[in-house]
């Protein structure tokens, strides 16, 4: 069984990454994103899903880019309550 959740930097900007393991049998990748050259402010996030533990196997699903805090936890939830896959 997968972690509820794990957090680490994505490997292609160092910027922070979680990742949700929900029950439904789903994963999302949360990666916070700045507009600025201040890495410490963060101010959107860029959000995808798939089956959990078939990242990288052509399932992956870009949900958005520049999701804002309403719009990244409405998404979460939303998975979160998604038909198994």
């Amino acid at each position: 069984m997968s972690a509820p959740f794990e957090a680490d930097l994505c490997p292609e900007t160092g910027a922070p990454r979680v990742r949700f393991n929900f029950d439904n049998g789903w994963s999302a990748s949360l990666v916070l994103t700045t507009g600025t050259r201040d890495r410490c402010h963060f101010h959107t996030a860029s959000l995808a899903v798939c089956p959990t533990g078939q990242w990288g196997q052509g399932l992956t699903q870009i949900i958005g880019n520049e999701l804002g805090t309403d719009g990244a936890a409405q998404w979460l939830a939303a998975i979160a309550l998604r038909s198994a896959p």
